[in-house]
């Protein structure tokens, strides 16, 4: 080979950080985080080595596991994390709580009744979205946007990286994997002869998807082959399929799928895909993921699970709900998922769902910063042609003696009680004490989504 070092990665090189690269603009946005936050993000704390973790075999810590029985036919899941404790409340507003905006003198998103061009967009009477969310109305009027306010544990961690790497793994270490690497692990797959089930938009692998079987982990999945300067590349990656054909360890496994992955997504075709309906997702870094995600959606080539990231809601100081860097931010996650969902449902793909979480909300209260600290109960989102639309869960109201602690929103529903029904109802997995071992979630479906 030359003398050259071969190795399977996006041909250009990406800088690696917490599952996504610290560009100028996530800089200025980690500056008003806290201490803990810029230093999880700027350690990697999130991601493992993709190469490391990697396996085409179901992982020697996963158990005999009975699969599920019926159709094989199930969603792909798109789980967008918003790292950094998103504040609730003004991804979901509850305009028609006085308390709201007692509690946020500043920082509150107007009534919808107010002449404020950022005025909330009503969804119930008391419920309503952020104009950065404006596209969300029309997948809530289709009942394709479910809506969890009030969302969390209460035996909580108000430290990020305990909080995302409990949420992320449920279990008490990386070498039990992540939930949604437990979950691959107890699932046949969609189409046994994939080269791929997950894909992360990312230079790094989430620690939910640690130990996941057939994931690639890029930020350029157009350009994913092999490093070096080769003048057949093909030719070179048969040869080294050749060359462990003959191996009896995991390895052999790996080498070919990584040939298949390849080849799959040079099929695909991410630099020529034109989004049904002129849908345009712009070019924001998550509107390209989510872009790419479709495109592997449309080109079935068994993808199951894909994770996108979007960092930088530590907003301690200066939060910008109407105008600074959480507008921002919302104005970003609401583009992306709008376009991906009408590029969806205009092609009249439905079997895919996705999930917006992050691993707390903040207090209720507005600090001296005009900025919000970490609190408890968040919000979570779900969306696509297979959720149940509207609300979801009790909401305990912004009253002092509901507050938990007395400054957060009291969590009335557990995370995980949403997962697990997305598991069942959508995935076809039962094996939730396998998934989420630190819970007895609910074996029944709960409502969150449309059984299959």
């Amino acid at each position: 080979m030359s003398g050259h070092e071969l190795r399977l990665e996006s041909r250009s090189p990406v800088p690696l950080i917490s599952g996504s690269d610290l560009t100028e603009s996530s800089m200025d946005q980690l500056k008003n985080a806290c201490e803990e936050y810029k230093s999880l993000s700027r350690r990697k704390f999130l991601g493992v080595s993709a190469a490391t973790i990697a396996a085409t075999t179901l992982p020697i810590w996963a158990p005999k596991i009975a699969f599920a029985q019926g159709s094989s036919v199930k969603d792909t899941l798109i789980l967008i994390y918003l790292r950094g404790g998103a504040d609730g409340l003004s991804l979901c507003v509850p305009h028609g709580d006085s308390n709201y905006y007692s509690l946020r003198p500043t920082i509150s998103v107007p009534q919808p009744s107010s002449g404020s061009l950022s005025k909330a967009i009503d969804l119930d009477g008391f419920w309503g979205l952020p104009q950065s969310l404006s596209g969300w109305k029309e997948i809530f009027d289709n009942d394709h946007l479910g809506i969890i306010p009030a969302v969390g544990r209460q035996n909580w961690s108000r430290s990020h990286f305990q909080a995302q790497t409990f949420m992320e793994l449920d279990t008490d270490s990386v070498y039990n994997g992540g939930w949604l690497a437990r979950h691959l692990a107890s699932s046949p797959p969609t189409n046994a002869n994939a080269a791929l089930r997950a894909f992360t938009y990312s230079a790094i692998t989430p620690l939910a998807l640690a130990g996941a079987p057939q994931i690639i982990a890029t930020e350029l999945p157009e350009s994913y082959g092999l490093t070096g300067k080769l003048q057949n590349e093909a030719e070179v990656l048969d040869t080294i399929s050749r060359m462990y054909s003959r191996v009896r360890d995991e390895t052999r496994a790996l080498v070919r799928d990584a040939r298949r992955t390849v080849a799959a997504f040079d099929a695909v075709g991410f630099d020529s895909y034109a989004p049904a309906g002129g849908v345009d997702y712009g070019s924001s870094k998550l509107g390209k993921g989510m872009k790419s995600v479709a495109a592997m959606i449309k080109a079935d080539i068994g993808l199951e699970v894909a994770q996108l990231d979007k960092v930088g809601w530590d907003t301690h100081a200066n939060q910008g709900t109407i105008n600074g860097g959480m507008r921002e931010m919302m104005d970003e996650v609401g583009a992306a998922l709008t376009a991906f969902y009408r590029d969806m449902m205009a092609s009249g793909k439905t079997n895919w769902t996705a999930i917006v979480v992050s691993e707390f909300g903040r207090q209720v209260k507005e600090n001296g910063s005009a900025g919000t600290d970490h609190g408890t109960g968040g919000v979570m989102f779900t969306m696509g042609p297979n959720v149940t639309g509207g609300f979801h869960g009790t909401w305990p109201g912004l009253a002092p003696e509901n507050l938990f602690e007395g400054v957060d929103v009291m969590p009335t529903v557990d995370d995980r009680d949403v997962l697990a029904d997305l598991l069942q109802c959508r995935l076809h997995n039962g094996n939730m004490d396998f998934v989420f071992p630190s819970r007895g979630v609910p074996t029944q479906p709960q409502g969150f989504f449309k059984a299959a």
